[in-house]
């Protein structure tokens, strides 16, 4: 089961809007408050956010902030999510659009096409453990 969405940021410059930039950061904040967000990802985020149209200090400050710590770039985030209206009063609220966000990408129309690609892969890892080990433990003689 999944254990948090992961935001796709391409490198594509073409804006997609601030309304898409808000609920990314939304998104991204509920992943902060529950310890799900990956490292180092939100400069490059921010950066998309910005090209989107936000135009928020704290946006602009994450993404330059390249060379500093995750804590602070968390800090960062958290302080954007405040300032445009998009925290959570508590992790409880947080842990809810989180898990609406997981039932949508579970429910979006790739669903079965990821589903499949996620079996295909998962089976594909079985069967070379089971190559291994077999390999292991009938060696060839001779």
């Amino acid at each position: 089961m999944p254990t948090g969405i992961v935001v796709d940021v391409t490198p594509d410059p073409t804006p997609r809007g601030p309304s898409v930039a808000r609920a990314e950061i939304r998104d991204s904040e509920a992943q902060r408050r529950l310890g799900l967000l990956p490292p180092g990802v939100l400069p490059t985020r921010a950066a998309r956010w910005v090209a989107d149209g936000v135009d928020d200090a704290s946006v602009h400050e994450l993404a330059e902030a390249l060379t500093t710590k995750d804590d602070a770039r968390e800090a960062l985030l958290a302080r954007a999510a405040a300032d445009l209206g998009l925290g959570f009063a508590s992790v409880r609220e947080a842990r809810a659009h989180h898990g609406q966000r997981v039932v949508e990408s579970m429910t979006a129309a790739s669903a079965p096409t990821d589903a499949l690609g996620f079996s295909n892969g998962f089976t594909d890892t079985i069967e070379e453990s089971v190559r291994d080990s077999i390999a292991r433990l009938f060696k060839p003689r001779g």
